[in-house]
């Protein structure tokens, strides 16, 4: 029994390409009074297509070894290995808690774009955890996980 979902963040990826074109642009016309710097530009580049390759996608995936979350090209991989799943519930989260990776009032916030989300409340190692991921399609992935962790 398997459950995957890829969500791309389009909003994320056209800020950023935007951020990249505004410093090349920068640098290759040399504007301004103290014009940008080879290495500073450089490093500027590198930093910013470092974060989009990172972050422009988030892939959830629940199977045998657990609840997968994996952003962009998979370098950051986050593993709920729950014990006892004790509640599941698709929720709309805050617009204040932005995108990415956060910490919030209600547990560890995954997401890339939108509001909708499948919130986990479980145990792990004998601690009462919280996750909100976010999804495209919450009813599937809360359908899925009470299905799999048999939660009613």
């Amino acid at each position: 029994m398997k459950y995957e979902s890829n969500q791309t963040g389009w909003f994320f990826i056209a800020i950023m390409l935007a951020v990249v074109i505004v410093i090349t642009t920068t640098y290759y016309y040399q504007l301004g009074n103290n014009p940008l710097p080879a290495n500073v530009f450089q490093l500027l580049l590198f930093v910013f297509i470092l974060i989009l390759i990172n972050f422009y996608k988030l892939k959830i995936r629940v199977d045998d070894t657990g609840i997968n979350i994996l952003y962009g090209i998979g370098l950051i991989h986050i593993k709920l290995q729950p014990d006892t799943i004790t509640s599941i519930h698709a929720v709309k989260t805050s617009w204040l808690y932005g995108f990415g990776i956060r910490i919030t009032f209600n547990g560890m916030l995954y997401n890339i774009q939108g509001r909708d989300a499948v919130r986990i409340s479980y145990l792990q190692d004998g601690k009462l955890k919280t996750a909100t991921l976010g999804s495209a399609e919450p009813e599937k992935l809360k359908a899925f996980l009470e299905k799999k962790y048999k939660v009613s």
